[in-house]
């Protein structure tokens, strides 16, 4: 497989978008969301479900996936951490193998302008001041009946009441919003490196909140008509943890409305992202590029979307640390297939050095495996996909010297969160994947599965355990004079 990809010389387009639920996709089989150019990309490659953030939060597993490595291994521990400017990133490997590079949109490295190893960087610090005062002139407005909705939930963590971060405008010029004029210097790049050998980053940032959409995404779906996620009576309370998080941060004044008008400003964000990504792959047809180019979509995290009534990130529950992913390969990466192999965002680096055939001189300090032989095979059977046994996803890191205040380990059938700081009664959440796929029901403490949880702590200590001390001091942004972005 390697010496065909070399023979091929294959170029490498990763697309990724903001907080987008993994289960909200047409090629999920969801009953309401619109999203051609994702279910095009999966027909014509594989759609993997069990695929998952290395961190649910952006900045930190951001650089995981750029770099192979976990947050306390990279260093970036938040959003508010900044990424070492001589951190080594996949755009440092492949150029070593005559790749030439660029990464058009969002990193969240809070040194957004700097290159980290691309021969060419994009981001909204590089748009013009011209377009940036078109902007301020003609921006996003708010529907008034919408407004009246949104504000009336209030963010009410740290003592205080905030405006409610569920929100969205009617963007009346698309051109001047950052995806688009993301989008199109990406299409830009392609035409001008066709001859290239190349590896391009396009990062969006839609359906992350605020959902300011187009008209025509603004109101694509009506709330009224909008699905909602059944609730299962007893099921944030059997997470003392979480049901404990939301009633700080709030969520349960949302009515029913709320969370209606939300899921469908929502869904119309990722309709519109959707429609980016279409454009992308119709820029590869028409550059005659799609059959000696990798295409990789997924997000850097989910969104909880009124599931169990919560909203944003920051879960172990796979609508937040799950992440749709898809990659495309002509002639390699079977097509219309769905892979239910455990992979995570630290393994996307490796791997995608695995499909290109550039694994020499692949970094010996990743913690990510390089799966693409189980990504390629034909073979009948699922145990040929087994790869690994455990992902692990971690969450709320104060220092390099802190465990982690919530440890996910997923396996085939199970998923164990470890809530650090809790008592014992409960620091201990397991669903049963198979049997509760909704997550509604924790059996952690049932006897007959004692081994289970035992099987998945030790997992969990061996990960922790194995982890490396990030290679630079670990820096607040404001300990560097940097602007957080």
């Amino acid at each position: 497989m390697a010496s065909t990809a070399k023979q091929k010389g294959w170029n490498i387009l990763v697309i990724t978008s903001d907080e987008h639920n993994a289960k909200i996709m047409g090629c999920t089989n969801h009953p309401i969301i619109r999203t051609p150019g994702l279910d095009r990309l999966a027909s014509e490659g594989t759609l993997f479900t069990k695929a998952y953030c290395a961190y649910p939060i952006c900045a930190p597993t951001r650089q995981s996936f750029i770099t192979g490595q976990y947050p306390l291994e990279h260093g970036q521990l938040s959003n508010s951490h900044v990424f070492d400017k001589r951190n080594r990133t996949w755009a440092h490997h492949f150029k070593q193998h005559g790749y030439t590079t660029a990464c058009i949109g969002k990193m969240h490295t809070n040194h957004e302008s700097y290159e980290y190893g691309y021969d060419y960087r994009y981001s909204t610090e590089h748009i013009p001041q011209e377009i940036k005062t078109r902007k301020a002139l003609n921006p996003p407005i708010f529907d008034p009946d919408d407004k009246l909705i949104f504000d009336s939930i209030t963010d009410i963590r740290n003592g205080g009441k905030q405006p409610s971060r569920l929100q969205g405008k009617v963007v009346n010029d698309e051109s001047l919003e950052n995806d688009v004029i993301m989008l199109e210097e990406a299409i830009q790049y392609l035409k001008t490196h066709r001859s290239d050998k190349f590896f391009l980053h396009v990062s969006f940032v839609q359906p992350h909140w605020y959902w300011n959409t187009p008209e025509k995404y603004y109101y694509m779906y009506d709330p009224e008509q909008i699905d909602l996620p059944e609730t299962v009576p007893g099921e944030l309370e059997s997470n003392a943890v979480v049901y404990k998080m939301a009633e700080k941060a709030g969520w349960f004044q949302n009515t029913e409305k709320m969370h209606r008008l939300a899921r469908a400003r929502y869904y119309g964000s990722i309709s519109w992202m959707d429609s980016n990504v279409n454009r992308l792959l119709d820029t590869l047809d028409e550059l005659g590029l799609k059959e000696n180019t990798v295409v990789v979509y997924f997000s850097d995290h989910g969104d909880m979307a009124g599931e169990k009534g919560l909203w944003l990130k920051n879960q172990m529950y796979d609508s937040s640390s799950r992440v749709p992913l898809i990659i495309r390969m002509p002639g390699i990466v079977p097509e219309g297939e769905v892979n239910d192999m455990l992979i995570n965002h630290v393994d996307l680096f490796p791997t995608l050095a695995g499909l290109a055939g550039a694994l020499e001189h692949l970094p010996d300090h990743l913690s990510g495996a390089d799966l693409s032989d189980s990504i390629v095979s034909r073979e009948d059977g699922k145990e040929a996909r087994r790869a690994k046994k455990f992902t692990f996803s971690i969450q709320g890191l104060k220092s390099v010297d802190s465990v982690p205040q919530q440890v996910m380990a997923r396996s085939e059938n199970w998923k164990l969160i470890q809530y650090t700081n809790e008592e014992p009664e409960y620091r201990y959440v397991l669903y049963d994947m198979k049997n509760d796929p909704d997550e509604t029901q924790n059996v952690a403490y049932e006897e007959h599965l004692c081994s289970v949880v035992q099987e998945h702590l030790t997992a969990i200590e061996q990960f922790l355990s194995g982890l490396r001390k990030p290679v630079y001091e670990v820096k607040l942004k404001e300990q560097t004079g940097t602007t957080l972005i």
